[in-house]
This record gives structure tokens, sequence and C-alpha cells, in this order.
């Protein structure tokens, strides 16, 4: 009887005797692409890793979010004349997730750097928030949301759908929750909590009755809202811009709020989930992260101090000998700053002012305008959006 194995994706060519030969700079060659195609982790998955099995075939193992890279590491290894064996698993895992969209169906999500509760947290998602579920592992499920940032949460979290189903639940009556906080109900006298609301929390409205309305939120579950502090999203994410008092007054209503690291809503924030969510609030998805947003909009020059300043730019701040930014704020005008730092509140670059920061003043980058920017890869109006 005659065995038959198939190995997929074997690249049988000539052979010069790699195995005998260190692999290390064909690797540093690999990481080089991978760089390429991903500068920064936090927004993607891609990473090869060539295996040396003694006296057979190299194998190429790893994960990628870009077919494309995958093809240009095998090219690479195909014009060296080498054996390799294709392991790379191609993002999202479609042989364990079904379904690879999902919406967000608590008040947050709480993502993580690694699938633990003991994992640090990277950011959040907010209910009803778009996200593309990459891969599970033993309860939890790796997502990437609309900024493409890139963590694990619980799966009890998401609610898994179909792509046919997200474009369903982008043609519905949606409403956007425009408050700090708040609750959904699961009786029409609101007597008793279905789930709690955070600012920006989207569900579907099915009808409306005497300053109520009957929702329902990402998973299903059928409850209840007062229609206060609640907007038609489709005409608001029209219409929302930034403008620098909007900007100021979104800021202004989470004063005093705590500071949460990975936080990215209205139940606690670090300070570039702060901008982050006064960005969002006003119609405009930016990048999650201080060191990310700093690369977008229209550079300020801070050198001589604040006078080029305008209200709604972006401040960030870091250290000046290695030119880090690992703090931001926004600019309310008459040398102010908005920030969270241990809490929601305001700082004067002014020495003179009783509200003076030192460490602000001495630590001053950069400045930047994304108010009028034209829409980019991190500044994007949620109407452009796709996953919208």
């Amino acid at each position: 009887m005659r065995y038959v194995f198939i190995v997929s994706a074997i690249y049988v060519l000539s052979l010069f005797g790699c195995q005998a030969q260190s692999i290390e700079p064909l690797q540093h060659e690999i990481d080089s692409i991978v760089k390429n195609w991903l500068p920064d982790k936090r927004v993607g998955i891609c990473n090869f890793t060539l295996v040396e099995h003694q006296g057979q075939a190299l194998t190429l193992k790893g994960e990628s979010l870009f077919p494309e890279a995958k093809v240009e590491v095998l090219k690479l290894i195909h014009d060296k004349g080498i054996t390799v064996i294709d392991s790379v698993l191609l993002l999202p895992d479609t042989l364990h997730v079904d379904k690879v969209w999902g919406l967000v169906t608590l008040s947050i999500a709480n993502m993580r750097v690694k699938p633990a509760h003991s994992s640090e947290m990277a950011s959040q998602a907010i209910m009803g928030t778009p996200v593309r579920v990459l891969k599970s592992y033993e309860g939890w499920i790796l997502i990437q949301t609309p900024d493409n940032y890139v963590g694990w949460t619980n799966k009890s979290a998401v609610h898994q759908l179909t792509f046919a189903a997200l474009e369903n639940w982008r043609k519905s009556d949606r409403i956007i929750y425009t408050s700090s906080e708040g609750n959904v109900f699961a009786d029409v006298k609101r007597s008793v909590v279905l789930s709690d609301l955070v600012a920006g929390a989207i569900v579907v409205r099915h009808s409306e009755n005497k300053g109520s309305s009957s929702v329902s939120l990402p998973d299903g579950r059928k409850g209840y809202v007062a229609d206060a502090n609640w907007i038609n999203f489709n005409r608001w994410k029209d219409t929302a811009a930034l403008h620098s008092e909007r900007m100021i007054r979104t800021g202004k209503q989470l004063m005093g709020f705590p500071y949460l690291w990975g936080g990215t809503s209205s139940k606690g924030m670090d300070c570039s989930g702060f901008i982050k969510t006064i960005c969002f609030l006003n119609g405009v998805i930016v990048e999650r992260d201080a060191s990310q947003q700093v690369h977008h909009g229209t550079e300020i020059d801070v050198s001589g101090g604040w006078e080029k300043l305008q209200k709604g730019d972006l401040l960030f701040f870091g250290s000046q000998q290695t030119k880090r930014v690992n703090h931001i704020g926004l600019y309310i005008g008459d040398s102010e700053v908005l920030h969270e730092s241990g809490s929601v509140h305001i700082n004067s670059l002014d020495k003179k002012r009783s509200n003076f920061n030192n460490e602000l003043f001495e630590n001053l980058l950069s400045a930047r305008r994304i108010i009028g920017y034209p829409s980019s890869k991190g500044v994007v109006p949620l109407k452009l959006h796709k996953w919208y």
C-alpha cells in the first residue's frame, strides 16, 4: 500500500546547504520585511520566524493580517533557493472563528495585552463599537477596533456576527448616547437595569413613546431608554466635526474623572484615552496612544512658547533628552491645558498663574492641530469609516 503525504506550500528548490549555515542573516531580512508592513505592532499582527529542523526543510512559522507580507517573505526565501514549509497562520483565523466581525455588547470591553485578566489593560472598546475578530483562545478573543488597535477581550463582551449581519446593523435606526453615564432598563417603567452606559454607546432603536424608546443591544437584548441624551447616529455622524469650543466643552464635561491606565471611556481614562474620547464624541476617530497621535495633524511651532497655539490644539509632553512622547493634553487658550493626570483638570503653562505646572512647562515637546485637518489614517471622521 502506498501512502501519499501532501504538505501545502512547500517550495522545493535547489538547495545550497542552508541548513548547515546560520539562518540568522535570513531572519534579519525577514524582520525587515515585517517592519515595512507593520512599523507599529499595536495596530496589527505580522510576525514570521524561521525554524530549523536538523535534516529537514526549514519551517516558516508565525501569524499575519497581511497576506501580501507572507508572499513577500516566501519570495525572499524562494529567491535564495531554499526549501521551506509554510506554517504561517493568516488572520482572521477562519478555521476556528466562523464569524469574524463583532459588536461590543457591554458598556465597555477591556482590551488586554494577553488573554488573561491579570494582563495589562491596553485599551477599551465601548458598546456598539464594530470590531474584527482575529482569533480565539480559551474564552478570549483577539479583536481589532476601528482605530486598528489590537487586544484581547472576553468572548462574552462581543457579539460575533457575519459581515451581512454587520451590514444590517449599519442600516438600522441606531442612536448614540451623549451623556457620561446612564442605563438601559429591562422594563418600560425603567425600574430594572439591563445594562449601564458610557458616552458614545450605540444601540438600535425600535420605537418611541412618550419620552422613551424601546431599543436592542448589540447582542439582541431588548430594553428601554429615556430619550434624553440620545441622538440619531446617522444624522449625528454626518454633521459632527472637530471644533475648538465643542472639544473644550466635551473635555470639561469629564472634569474630575479619574485616571485609568488603558482607559478610553467615561468610566476612566488615561491621557491619550481622554483625547481619544473627546475626538470620538465629536465624530472623529484618532489613534489610541499619545506616541501615535503625535504623528497626525499640522505641526505647530512651540519653541518660543504657546503664542502660536490655538484652542483645540493637541500638546505633547515628554523627555527633552529622548524626545519620547509620554503625555498629551488639549490646549484651551490663554496658556491653559486640559488633561488627564490623576484626574481630568486644567493646568497653566504661565509661571504667573496659580495653576502653573512646571513639569508640563519643562517637558512640552510639540503641538499638533487636527481641527480642519483632512481625513488621514490617524484622523478619520466616523462618516468616512467603513465599519460604521
